[in-house]
């Protein structure tokens, strides 16, 4: 008993929860902030340059130089280079296409916010397996004059329109072309990866049987995505939209007083401190006062 009478807490019950108690919680903190490094490491990971080039240029290694040097291409290795090489541009453009909608939906994750910054790089790499697919062709072709047979068909000539495009877009992704253009009418240019992405799909899926199936499993997961990306768009300018405005809003003298009083605010913090101000008015009083004396006619 205490000296006022209430029952004092046990030792042992203080010594028997509360090592338990803290040790658990460390456990837990520890555990917390071993995922949170591990995140991070990920995620910068992912932010990475070397991380892109790598990932890359290991498709073109393991989808077509492997193949190519360890014989395990079809009867046709070009015509299987020149299709393999196809479907990764287009699989890439889709990648690209796919970012801008992920960002919108999932403003808050780190892992689509790291992705996003290699959008640039990978439709450059979507250019360069799109150019390796049209010097394929070529040498299946094997000369001019089936190469000029060839640009007979509907589809070539819209995989060339694709192509030139992504040639376009190649050539001005780059920060010389965003201040030359200006930021706007760079997004503007930019935007026509859409069209190439439309050519190219259509393209892709007449180019003969079995083409379809790739270009289905492209074209639906993209259209999904900017259908929720447009739909997120538009509800959230709708709820801004619909929400009530203030009943008093602030008038012009009010907001021309405050601007003002943060002029007079930032006037005195670049001059100086308010008793440093005080202390040079003082000093002019007394010198004014001083001149007035002098100069007075008797």
């Amino acid at each position: 008993m205490t000296a006022n009478g209430c029952q004092a807490p046990s030792l042992t019950r203080l010594a028997g929860c509360q090592p338990a108690e803290s040790a658990k919680l460390a456990d837990i903190q520890s555990c917390s902030a071993f995922r949170a490094q591990l995140f991070d490491g990920i995620t910068g990971f992912l932010r990475s340059k070397f991380f892109a080039l790598a990932l890359l240029i290991g498709i073109g290694i393991s989808l077509l130089v492997i193949p190519a040097f360890t014989g395990r291409l079809s009867a046709n290795p070009l015509e299987k280079l020149l299709h393999q090489s196809g479907e990764i541009s287009i699989w890439i453009l889709g990648v690209v296409l796919a970012l801008t909608p992920l960002r919108v939906l999932f403003p808050r994750s780190r892992i689509v916010a790291a992705l996003n910054r290699h959008r640039r790089m990978i439709g450059v790499a979507a250019c360069v397996y799109g150019l390796l697919h049209f010097g394929f062709h070529i040498l299946y072709e094997g000369s001019l004059d089936g190469l000029a047979r060839s640009l007979s068909k509907p589809f070539i000539w819209l995989g060339l329109a694709g192509l030139s495009i992504l040639a376009a877009l190649t050539l001005t992704s780059n920060n010389w072309s965003v201040r030359t253009l200006g930021g706007r009418n760079w997004k503007l240019l930019h935007r026509l990866a859409y069209v190439a992405a439309t050519l190219l799909i259509y393209h892709q899926s007449i180019a003969g049987k079995g083409h379809w199936y790739v270009a289905r499993w492209l074209l639906f997961p993209l259209l999904a995505l900017q259908i929720a990306r447009l739909t997120k768009t538009l509800f959230t300018r709708w709820a801004r939209a619909s929400r009530p405005m203030s009943p008093n809003p602030p008038s012009a003298d009010s907001y021309f007083r405050k601007r003002e009083t943060s002029l007079t605010k930032s006037g005195q913090k670049v001059a100086g401190r308010p008793s440093q101000l005080k202390q040079l008015a003082a000093l002019r009083a007394r010198s004014g006062s001083a001149f007035g004396a002098i100069t007075t006619p008797l």
